[in-house]
């Protein structure tokens, strides 16, 4: 949860049972639901809406494309498939963008666009169960020897002790 939302409260939006309006009931909510998770599977309509909200540079702040990136990860995380494809189209415009209007040393260095949230949700969606069954003990035994051998600080040459 940290990782797709970093600023999101134990209380987020996504985390709760979804409220409906009062003038609207259940039954039509859901049916708006089942319409909007249609359009969302139109790769068409997705990518224009995704340009379409990147293209409202004062409006549509950083954390917003956060936001955006991974509530469309995890509503489209029962089909991988078609996030690869939305993913690799964005990352395709995305390139070329880069490529034509500024330095192409600067791609992939932040999160600035929507493709590139996606890429890092994409990346720990597929990664998180390898990691958890086969990397997380050596990566952990890593990590703590470097800490260890970073706390223990420098070592005089003659007398053998350490000064902090």
């Amino acid at each position: 949860m940290k990782f797709l939302f970093p600023t999101a409260e134990d209380d987020h939006p996504i985390l709760k049972p979804v409220q409906f309006p009062v003038c609207v009931s259940e039954k039509e909510a859901m049916k708006c639901l089942e319409n909007f998770r249609e359009l969302i599977q139109n790769k068409q309509v997705l990518l224009t809406m995704i340009h379409t909200l990147e293209s409202q540079h004062g409006r549509f702040n950083m954390q917003d494309r956060c936001n955006v990136a991974s509530l469309l990860m995890v509503a489209l995380q029962e089909d991988l498939h078609y996030a690869t494809e939305i993913l690799q189209a964005l990352l395709t415009d995305h390139v070329r963008t880069v490529a034509t209007k500024s330095n192409p040393r600067l791609l992939f260095r932040s999160t600035g666009t929507v493709a590139e949230k996606m890429l890092s949700n994409w990346l720990c969606f597929l990664l998180h169960p390898y990691i958890q069954e086969h990397a997380g003990e050596p990566l952990f035994a890593l990590f703590r020897a470097i800490k260890s051998q970073l706390e223990k600080g420098p070592v005089d040459a003659i007398t053998g002790e350490a000064r902090n």
